[in-house]
């Protein structure tokens, strides 16, 4: 293709892009459940190959881990609906405390600024009638989540076919290129697990730590909305703002502004000590993808796939990474969706530590 001039290469690159993303549009009926499932069925692999160590029958070992991680989802959906029961009961008192504090901070907005208060009440109509465009991409993820009843089933099959499907790759491959192709399936198998393990793990410390943090402060509703906090962390970057944006909401309509300050104090401490301690110690290095790749890719693949979009877009990106490091024209890929190259101006605990002296700058 190199004997093509460079506009005309970039143009049929460009318009493959454009298909394959109309592609994924019109096909997010169908391949949004199979791609959860492909994770799912990651996140699954290390207990299902534990229990046929132990003699296990592959049928039994996927529904025994597939059932079991059924009703531990179960639990927790269990454990929010009764926290949430709980608010909506209070919910009629919340909206007319809502009305009178929106009442008020808009009074306030006018005293100190000057604007009238139609002006600012013509912008709060407007900001209503964009939330259309939310209700729209809340129905269609409701949409997409109605075909959810396949993921048991898909991640079964998954489990299941595992050595057939890493066979089938295998015959497309040359045998040159085998060793390449074993060192991809057995990175895929370790880091992804290990990666979406630790997602979970540091979204239930979150729970407790948001909602220490909110009774600390006396924000009402402290657990569940230490709980919808954490749970929009699974969303990388944009998933902690989006969680502390909603609770900061509430406590602007319902409560005190000395108190929304303190829930942005508490923010700023919580996003310190996820992104430094964390995170870092817990899934460790096992999906090194830049900050400004992972927010371009979240919020693309938002716009094509919804929320189930941002959900599994950065494993996919860590998969597609791992392709790029072991395949040698790809490695410059790899080498901008990763992390390396810009340590030193990093902000993290060591690099203060070196910057005021308290470690020396060789030290790990």
């Amino acid at each position: 293709m190199n004997q093509y001039p460079l506009l005309l290469r970039s143009t049929i690159r460009l318009a493959f892009a454009f298909l394959l993303i109309a592609a994924l549009i019109l096909t997010r009926q169908l391949l949004v459940p199979l791609f959860l499932s492909v994770m799912l069925a990651y996140l699954l692999f290390p207990y299902a190959e534990w229990l046929e160590r132990k003699s296990v029958p592959r049928i039994a070992t996927n529904l025994i881990v597939i059932i079991g991680f059924g009703i531990f989802l179960g639990v927790v959906g269990s454990a929010v609906g009764v926290l949430t029961s709980n608010f909506t009961n209070d919910f009629p008192q919340i909206r007319i405390q809502f009305e009178q504090n929106l009442q008020n901070i808009l009074g306030s907005i006018t005293g100190y600024t000057g604007i009238s208060e139609e002006s600012i009440n013509a912008v709060v109509r407007s900001l209503g009638e964009t939330g259309q465009y939310f209700t729209e991409f809340f129905t269609t993820t409701t949409n997409t989540l109605l075909t959810l009843g396949l993921l048991p089933v898909y991640t079964f099959l998954l489990l299941f076919y595992r050595n057939k499907f890493r066979d089938f790759v295998s015959m497309l491959i040359r045998d040159k290129h085998e060793g390449v192709l074993e060192n991809i399936i057995d990175q895929a198998s370790k880091v992804v697990p290990k990666y979406l393990k630790g997602l979970l793990i540091v979204c239930f410390l979150l729970m407790g730590l948001n909602s220490l943090g909110f009774y600390l402060i006396g924000l009402e509703y402290a657990l569940l909305f230490g709980v919808i906090a954490a749970l929009f962390n699974l969303i990388p970057y944009l998933g902690t703002i989006l969680g502390y944006g909603v609770v900061l909401l509430f406590v602007l309509g319902t409560q005190t502004p000395t108190l929304a300050l303190a829930v942005i104090v508490q923010f700023a401490i919580v996003q310190f000590l996820e992104n430094n301690i964390l995170t870092p110690n817990i899934t460790g290095s096992y999906v090194e993808i830049n900050p400004l790749v992972i927010i371009f890719s979240l919020i693309a693949a938002g716009m094509i796939w919804g929320l189930p979009g941002m959900l599994i877009i950065i494993p996919y990106l860590g998969l597609f990474k791992i392709v790029c490091e072991n395949v040698e024209s790809l490695r410059p890929v790899g080498f901008l969706l990763g992390t390396k190259g810009t340590e030193r101006h990093s902000l993290t605990i060591k690099s203060i530590q070196r910057r005021f002296g308290w470690i020396n700058g060789d030290s790990d």
